[in-house]
């Protein structure tokens, strides 16, 4: 999906998250860590959107009444991005390792 700065479809969605990670993206380049919590909130945007149940079960469940013993990197990325949500990490990562 792409918006241009000069004529976002403010009729989607998901239009505010995708301008700011296209925006964040022209600002640092594509391969660069800056715009994680921008693509991370794009990606849950349209995970959301389009994986409805996938969405739920991965971002809206909660892992501490199932024990996960296996921890995706999209999982750990999500924890390390937006550390003010609290969320429980695996027991071999430390808080102070996100810091």
């Amino acid at each position: 999906i792409s918006m241009s700065s000069s004529s976002p479809n403010n009729n989607h969605p998901c239009a505010q998250p995708i301008l700011q990670r296209q925006e964040c993206h022209m600002n640092h380049g594509i391969q660069n860590e800056e715009c994680i919590r921008e693509e991370l909130t794009e990606k849950r945007c349209l995970a959301e959107l389009h994986c409805q149940r996938e969405a739920i079960n991965f971002y809206h469940r909660s892992s501490s009444s199932s024990s996960r013993t296996r921890w995706s990197c999209s999982a750990l990325l999500e924890k390390f991005a937006f550390p003010e949500n609290e969320m429980v990490l695996p027991d071999r990562v430390a808080k102070e390792d996100r810091e």
